[in-house]
């Protein structure tokens, strides 16, 4: 019998972040007891750096939020699996305050650089439309007749629905 392995389409769960960000800073769940306070405080602090990662950087992991309070650490995340170790990292970096300890500088080394990865590959770029009445330019095709020497385009034609 043939084993198969399925992978959650909606990411890893919230406490598998939770515990990697802890192993990062030296805090690994198999040697040090792992609080409820201290799963809460850093689910709350994860839901907060998604929140702040969407509206401020534009970055969409396609996180899922919690309706109302911190939510619940077992729940699935909704981030892809390649962006686990950066969202892990940077909140390792968000709890090492209240943990007591500090990061290696080879962790923080790679925080920047995998941040920019992260943002190159997920976040949106925005399009908009020429403005009215913007030239061709003279090396331009439709300038060999009697088309209109003006871009015409909008924001339909840009996002494929014109």
């Amino acid at each position: 019998m043939p084993i198969t392995i399925t992978i959650a389409e909606d990411g890893p769960a919230k406490r598998h972040i939770i515990e990697m960000a802890f192993s990062e800073i030296g805090a690994a769940g198999y040697e040090f007891g792992r609080t409820p306070e201290e799963v809460t405080d850093a689910l709350q602090r994860l839901n907060a750096m998604m929140a702040e990662w969407l509206t401020m950087r534009g970055i969409d992991l396609g996180y899922i939020q919690p309706p109302y309070g911190v939510g619940e650490a077992d729940t699935l995340s909704g981030i892809p699996h390649d962006a686990m170790n950066t969202v892990a990292s940077y909140l390792a970096l968000r709890i090492c305050p209240i943990m007591g300890a500090t990061m290696s500088g080879e962790s923080k080394g790679s925080l920047a650089r995998s941040l920019y990865l992260l943002e190159a590959h997920y976040s949106a770029v925005p399009s908009m439309p020429f403005a009215a009445n913007t030239p061709r330019g003279a090396g331009s095709e439709h300038l060999s007749g009697w088309i209109n020497p003006f871009i015409q385009e909008t924001a339909d034609d840009l996002n494929g629905t014109g």
